[in-house]
This record gives structure tokens, sequence and C-alpha cells, in this order.
């Protein structure tokens, strides 16, 4: 585990308004659950919907209304990515009070609860803090830039720092603004809290966890209970000095009639995507998955789509490792089915049997999930395209495949990638897998042209590999 920066805040109860709204210009959040030090029983207890009889021992979140205009495209998937987006036409209030000496959440429109106390833990904020007014000395929220783009909105966690063999962009920073050394990859136990829950409700589903209860992030982190959870790499640690070498494969027909599957599998990890076929086409692709990436909309859809080329599950191997990419509630309950070995009883994935993706009783140590903020921060500082502030703000998001991409580049020490987009895709099919060429198709919920020039930058910084076709590397020897 990595050393987490700690600030204290000691008996401070929160009020905060949760309206953080991508694209708003101009908003301004009331309040922020960031105490500063030496803060003590305070309250910051501004909200914009302002309640008569309200007692200070009490915390409360409210949900700002939301709209969207009318999505067109041309995919199921772009539709329920609309479909899934939250859109609250009232203010929710949530009080955390303490019962059974455990804190536990509820969740009712409008109705708060006076019980107790919040009683508010350590956590690993950053050292430079929100700005202080001096007349008041309560913590007031930046207007510029984005609450969501701003380094204070992100805990911090040092584990990838500590390799012996730094990767190239350790090395350079300086080629990478984007880049911020410690920020958090993955999420365990330790992250569901009350004061956590309060923050990550303030930005939405993918980014955070507006609009979800308490007890399905608490079901699912459950599970994430071991040292393993804590680091990307099973067999090594943070400290390690040799380095760790991976392949990052994507599923672009670049890959077909490539030969690249032995140099792929020689990495120490393997990573995947959506259909991760490798059965008949291992010459090309290698046959080795460490890692799978996914949400189980992605993971559903994969399997829909590419079953006549044999997809049928993700890589079932023993060394395989899962990692979610979660866009919301589904994932947390499908996470808690999967490992607690339990049928869905409810929603789009009610079923008969336990999911089966994952193989019989998986172990809790083949999963690992995302952090929110390393998922935001991806989209806010990476791939911040300004798809994600016209009419399809509410279904933009990076690429399953390239949030793979990213996190191996924050995580490993060399990266090399494999059948991602190229300046010359058009001379390649769609997937490696397709027996009839296809032609690549762009969608609105993915900037894929954003992406691949990317992938050009890094690579021709140094700080990556990237595979750029049998074509290129001909023309490179003539």
């Amino acid at each position: 585990m990595g050393n987490l920066q700690m600030d204290s805040i000691t008996n401070s109860q929160l009020s905060t308004t949760a309206c953080p709204q991508e694209g708003r210009k101009n908003s301004q959040l009331s309040t922020t659950a960031y105490p500063r030090e030496g803060q003590k029983n305070s309250q910051l207890s501004t909200t914009a919907y302002p309640r008569e009889g309200r007692k200070n021992n009490q915390l409360s979140t409210t949900a700002c209304p939301r709209t969207y205009e009318n999505l067109t495209s041309s995919k199921d998937e772009v539709k329920d990515n609309a479909l899934s987006t939250t859109n609250p036409r009232a203010p929710k209030t949530v009080a955390i009070i303490t019962q059974r000496k455990q804190l536990i959440p509820e969740l009712n429109n409008n109705k708060t609860y006076l019980n107790d106390s919040l009683v508010v833990g350590t956590r690993w904020y950053r050292s430079v803090s929100t700005p202080t007014s001096g007349k008041t000395g309560t913590t007031v929220l930046p207007t510029t830039p984005l609450d969501k783009r701003g380094p204070t909105w992100f805990l911090r966690d040092d584990t990838y720092t500590k390799s012996k063999c730094p990767s190239a962009i350790r090395k350079h920073p300086e080629k990478v603004p984007e880049f911020i050394p410690d920020i958090p990859v993955l999420m365990w136990n330790d992250h569901i809290n009350p004061e956590e829950y309060v923050r990550l409700q303030q930005f939405k589903q993918s980014y955070g966890w507006k609009d979800m209860s308490y007890e399905d992030i608490e079901n699912c982190l459950r599970h994430f209970n071991t040292s393993a959870h804590r680091y990307m790499f099973p067999g090594w640690t943070p400290d390690h000095t040799g380095c760790i070498r991976c392949a990052v494969v994507g599923n672009g027909g670049i890959l077909k009639g490539s030969g690249k599957g032995k140099e792929i599998d020689e990495h120490d990890f393997v990573w995947r995507v959506n259909a991760a076929i490798t059965k008949g086409f291992e010459d090309d692709v290698g046959k080795r998955t460490s890692f799978y990436f996914h949400c189980v909309n992605s993971m559903m859809r994969s399997v829909s789509s590419a079953h006549q080329y044999g997809f049928r599950h993700p890589p079932q191997n023993k060394d395989t490792v899962y990692v979610s990419v979660s866009k919301g509630r589904r994932d947390y309950e499908y996470m808690d089915a999967a490992i607690s070995w339990r049928t869905i009883t409810s929603g789009i994935d009610k079923a008969h049997d336990p999911p089966y993706e994952y193989g019989v009783k998986p172990a809790n140590t083949k999963f690992r999930m995302l952090h929110p903020d390393f998922t935001r921060y991806l989209k806010y500082h990476w791939l911040n395209s300004s798809h994600g502030y016209g009419r399809f703000e509410g279904i933009y998001q990076p690429s399953k495949g390239a949030v793979m991409l990213l996190t191996a580049l924050h995580t490993c020490d060399v990266t090399s990638a494999y059948g991602f987009l190229t300046s010359d895709y058009r001379q390649y099919s769609n997937h490696y897998y397709e027996k009839d060429w296809q032609k690549f198709e762009f969608y609105a919920n993915h900037d894929f042209k954003m992406e691949m020039k990317l992938w050009d930058r890094l690579d021709k910084a140094g700080l990556m590999t990237l595979y750029r076709g049998i074509k290129t590397e001909a023309a490179e020897k003539n």
C-alpha cells in the first residue's frame, strides 16, 4: 500500500451541495467537504435548499436537477449510455447517522435525521488546501478551473512512485503536463466511509457516486479487502527493482497478420479489453491475458457483437485479473454478485444463476476496481474532448481501450501498445478477428481521433512504444 498523505479532520460537521454540472460555465458550489486542519467544531452549513429547524449535528447533500438535449447516434451502446445517465428532478438529502457503532447512510427525498453527530475520520487529501475565506474561515470552492479538474479534488497515493525502475513518464513529466504522479489508481474497502461518500457524490457515476446508495458501494468494496487490491501487479511490490514490462493489446485490425503474438507474450503482463479473442489468433495477438478491462455493459456488448467469432466470455485463465472500469451501480452490484457467488434478483442482469463470466466462485484477489478519481482525472486531464461539453455531454467518455492504456502508463515501467488506432487506420479492418474487411466506425460517445493523436504524441515523445502496423514498418525499412 502506498503511503497516503493525511490531513486531520476533527469534530467537523459538514453540509455540502453536490451540484458540479459538466460543461456549465461559471457554476459554483457553496461549500466543500474539505475542512482545513484546525477547524475544530466548525460547521459548513451553506446549502442551496435551506431548511428551517436544522440542527448543528447534521450532514446534508442536495443534488441539483439537470436536463439533457435529445441525443442521436447510430449504435445501441450510445443509447444505453444516455438512458443510464441520471436526471434527478428534485433535490435529495443524504444524512449519515451512527447506529450500533456503525456509520449508516439513510437516503430519502427531502428528509434529514437529527439522531447523532457525523463522525468524520482522517483521509488522504492533498497538502494543498482549497482557498479559505479570511472573514469566515470557511472553505471556498474555486470557480475556475472547474472543480473536477483541480488537483485538490483528488486523493493522493504514492504507490506507483516507488519503483526503482521509474517509467519514462515519471522520468520526463515535463513532456506530459496532464500527468499527476500520485493520483490514486485503484479503490479498495478503506475508500468507503461517510466523508468519501459525500465527496464522491458530487460527481456523476463513472467519475463518482452521485445517486448511488452507500449500501451498494459498501457491499461491493467489502470484497476488496486484501493487500492485493491495493496494487495492480500480483507477485510484485511497489518498490520493486526490476522493470515491469506491459503489453497493452487493443483489438484493431492493424494486428491481423502482424506476427506480434510471441513479442506480446514475452512481456511481464499482457492487458486486454472488450472482445479479447486469442484462440486462433495467437501468432498475431498472443495467448496470455494478465488483465481484462471492462465494465458490465462493454463486456455484454462484446459477447453479443463478437459471439459469431467465438467470444463467449472474458478470458478465464488462472492468472487473469479482472479490472472494473465502473459506470455506476450496475457494475458495483455485478462485482458483489460475482465474488459472493450469488444471483442478481432484480434489474437488467436478473438471472437464475450467479454471474459466470469470471469463472465459478472466483477468488476476490482476481479483481481490481479503478478509483473514480482516476477515471475522472483521465477524462478531464488527458482526454477532455469537446464532445463532453456539447450535445453529447451526457454520453461522452474515453473508450475502455484508452482507459486501459493510460492505466498502464501510470502503473507499468515500460509500456508497449498494440492494436490501437493510428493515422493510417483506413488501411486496416475494424478488428483483427473479423473474417471480412470492416470499415472502422466512429461513435459519438468516444473521441477516437483525439485518442489517436494522444497515442501518436506519447510514442514520439518516447513515453511508450506504439505498434504502427506492417505497412508502416515496411515503409520505414525502404
